[in-house]
C-alpha cells in the first residue's frame, strides 16, 4: 500500500505508523512538551511520585482511570515515552485526533477485532519501549475501582514482558469528567513492583480463559492496593461469599 493511501486509511495505516519508532523531529518536540507538562503538574497539582518503574527495557504500565488527564499524568511521571492504547472512538476526535496521532497512541476498535492493534503493541514492546493501558476500559465516575477488562489485558499478557501496576490518586477530584478547568488538587502516582511473566504463567492453569481472568484479577488487585482500595473483583467475591 502506498504511503499516501496508508495515511488516508485509518483502518490500516495509523496502526502501522504508531508502531514505528519516533523520528528525530517527533522526539525533539516531545521532550519539551514532556517537561512543560511535568512542570505544570508539579505546580498546579503538586504531583507526587512514589516508587519508580524499570528505567529501561520493555514493559506495560497498567493504571486506574478516573480522569481524562490520567494519560498526561502517567506519561509525565516517568522518563520514558509511553505509547498508550485507547478507544478508537476517542482517537478519532476531530479536535484532539492530531494530538493522539502525534503521541503515537494505538486505537482499539469497539466493534471489530484488534489484530492490527495487537501487532502494533507487540512491535512497540519488541523495540524495548513502554506500553500504557487502563484495564478498566472506561472512566470511574466515583473514584472507586471498576471491573478489569480482560480484553485490554489480553492484548499485552502474552508478550512476555513485565506488567507494572500503577495507582493514580486525586486525578478524578482535580479534573473530573465534565470539568472545564482543572482544580488545584494533589495528584499522587504510585508505581508498584513489576509483575513478571513467570508469575502470570503460574496462575489460572492451562485454560486460557481462566488464566486471563486470573491475570486480570491480579492486576486489578495490585492497582487497587496501591490506592488503598479494594478491587471491584475482590468486593464482588466477598459479597458472594457472604451470600453463600
Amino acid at each position: 500500500m502506498p504511503a499516501a493511501d496508508a495515511l488516508r486509511n485509518p483502518a490500516n495505516g495509523p496502526r502501522d505508523l504508531r508502531a514505528a519508532p519516533p523520528g528525530w523531529l517527533s522526539t525533539a518536540l516531545f521532550w519539551p512538551f514532556w517537561l512543560a507538562c511535568r512542570a505544570f503538574l508539579r505546580l498546579w497539582f503538586r504531583l507526587r511520585i512514589v516508587g519508580s518503574p524499570p528505567p529501561s527495557g520493555a514493559y506495560v504500565l497498567a493504571a486506574n482511570h478516573t480522569s481524562f488527564v490520567d494519560p498526561i499524568v502517567l506519561g509525565s511521571s516517568l522518563r520514558r515515552r509511553v505509547i498508550f492504547l485507547m478507544t478508537e472512538v476517542v482517537w478519532r476526535s476531530r479536535r484532539l485526533g492530531w494530538f493522539y496521532r502525534w503521541t503515537r497512541t494505538i486505537p482499539l476498535s469497539v466493534r471489530n477485532g484488534n489484530r492490527d492493534a495487537l501487532r502494533a503493541a507487540r512491535t512497540v514492546l519488541q523495540q524495548g519501549r513502554v506500553i500504557g493501558i487502563f484495564p478498566e476500559g472506561g472512566l470511574s465516575r466515583d473514584g472507586l475501582p471498576l471491573l478489569g477488562n480482560p480484553g485490554a489485558v489480553s492484548l499485552v499478557l502474552n508478550e512476555n514482558v513485565p506488567i507494572v501496576p500503577v495507582g493514580i490518586r486525586g486525578a478524578g477530584d482535580a479534573f473530573p469528567p465534565g470539568a472545564l478547568w482543572p482544580r488545584p488538587r494533589r495528584i499522587t502516582v504510585t508505581f508498584g513492583a513489576p509483575i513478571l511473566p513467570s508469575e502470570f504463567d503460574a496462575i489460572g492453569g492451562a485454560d486460557r480463559r481462566a488464566r486471563l481472568q486470573a491475570a486480570t484479577r491480579r492486576i486489578m488487585d495490585e492497582i487497587a492496593a496501591l490506592n488503598g482500595q479494594q478491587s471491584r473483583e475482590a468486593a464482588l467475591t466477598a459479597v458472594a461469599r457472604r451470600e453463600n
